[in-house]
């Protein structure tokens, strides 16, 4: 029994660069597409963001937090030899010079 081979459905009128064809309205026709300008809609994920929105933690805070993490424990500057938290931000005073 012979494959039936299906006939690829060739576009007869103006094709554009994909190879689609471009269908004209007659001139008694009419489109239904409705043509909406996006920055009208209300929407949280299309809004700008605004100045008070807070990304993140601000640097003080992941100061504290690393401070109260790491030098908690440590003993002072000269006892580590690489130290993150002296590198970004300093040594505390209390800890400095020890």
């Amino acid at each position: 029994m012979p494959k039936k081979t299906e006939k690829d459905e060739i576009p007869e009128g103006i094709v554009d660069e994909d190879g689609d064809e471009i269908i004209e309205l007659g001139e008694d026709e009419e489109d239904d597409i409705i043509d909406e300008d996006i920055y009208e809609i209300e929407d949280e994920m299309l809004a700008e963001p605004a100045d008070e929105d807070d990304f993140g933690r601000s640097r003080s805070e992941v100061e504290i937090m690393l401070r109260d993490v790491e030098c908690a424990k440590c003993e002072g500057s000269s006892t580590r030899k690489n130290c993150k938290v002296r590198d970004d931000f300093g040594c505390p005073p209390d800890k400095a010079n020890k």
